[in-house]
């Protein structure tokens, strides 16, 4: 192979191996809001993001880490080791080369980023299930990530991180504000949304906003890393209505989630996830992305759901207490 060919392979290697790492899926309906495409980098007078070997902490913790450390995919931080059980290889430190460290994306707690997703106390089999139709494409997942590490792990494995994230107690990571004015955000290069400097308002129209409320807490991985989750005004009591009633367009989530929302034998929990994590699972029930498992019972949950209803629901249910 000669120079000029060999250079244009490296090149070419290289854009295909880009596009996998960053690859989205379409979630057919679901707003762009809710399915953050990878962003640009922080631009921080704060350097958030420092890349030299000065160590973080924090409160409470004996733990230190760096920058680098703390954004390893194969190296999850785990601030207080002592709050949960041992963490499983695959959940600590992933599968190389495709697989990352389930930690370092869901945090130690299990609560994840509203990027991500919050896996704390929910059911080992409901886990596995979902594990499996990333596996098998039949769930896709926006990002493209779920889908690529599904297919790397075996049966084994997928039980052991399923039973060690149901193990985990749920905790209230968000708080709910009700506006119609929202601080204008954008997208970084890990998908998390965040605030624009200076601060500019603008309208939140049908819209769910999460950002971090402590930028620097989340950016170290705190396992209790706070959001908040701006949603428009009235949409908890509107949501509250559809979910409990549902308002002639559905059934009452309870029939099947359970008279709290907090699971049942055949459903899973509906509360302490992210709003926008909510507005991507339904929109993907109602689009075709979302299937495998019992995904065909939603069906004809959400076929008359309009987008302010996806926006309402998720709006009320982030807005709930963890479970219990």
């Amino acid at each position: 192979m000669d120079k000029p060919t060999k250079q244009l392979f490296l090149t070419v290697l290289a854009s295909i191996l880009t596009f996998s790492v960053s690859a989205d899926n379409i979630i057919s309906g679901a707003p762009s809001w809710s399915i953050p495409k990878r962003g640009v980098v922080i631009d921080s007078t704060e350097k958030i993001h420092d890349t030299n070997t000065r160590l973080f902490e924090i409160e409470g913790s004996s733990q230190r880490y760096s920058q680098q450390q703390i954004d390893d995919k194969f190296s999850a931080p785990d601030w207080f080791p002592k709050q949960h059980e041992k963490m499983p290889t695959t959940v600590k430190f992933g599968k190389k080369p495709k697989v990352w460290a389930c930690a370092s994306c869901h945090l130690a707690s299990g609560s994840g980023h509203p990027e991500s997703a919050s896996l704390a106390g929910l059911d080992s089999q409901y886990l596995q299930t979902q594990m499996n139709a990333f596996a098998d494409d039949s769930r896709l997942d926006y990002s493209g990530h779920m889908n690529r590490m599904a297919k790397e792990l075996t049966k084994a494995e997928i039980k052991e991180i399923s039973d060690w994230f149901s193990a985990l107690t749920p905790r209230k990571v968000t708080q709910v504000i009700e506006t119609t004015q929202v601080p204008k955000t954008y997208v970084d290069e890990t998908r998390m949304r965040l605030v624009t400097q200076p601060n500019i308002m603008e309208s939140i129209g049908n819209r769910i906003i999460e950002v971090p409320d402590n930028l620097s807490e989340v950016k170290k991985r705190h396992p209790d890393s706070r959001f908040i989750s701006y949603v428009p005004k009235g949409s908890i009591k509107r949501g509250e209505s559809i979910v409990n009633t549902g308002n002639g367009k559905t059934v009452p989530c309870a029939s099947c989630h359970g008279t709290d929302l907090a699971g049942s034998t055949i459903a899973p929990s509906l509360v302490g996830n992210f709003a926008s994590y909510t507005v991507r699972q339904l929109h993907g029930f109602k689009g075709g992305s979302r299937k495998g498992g019992k995904s065909v019972m939603m069906l004809g949950v959400v076929n008359a759901l309009t987008d302010q209803d996806i926006v309402d629901i998720s709006a009320y249910l982030s807005a709930l207490p963890e479970r219990n």
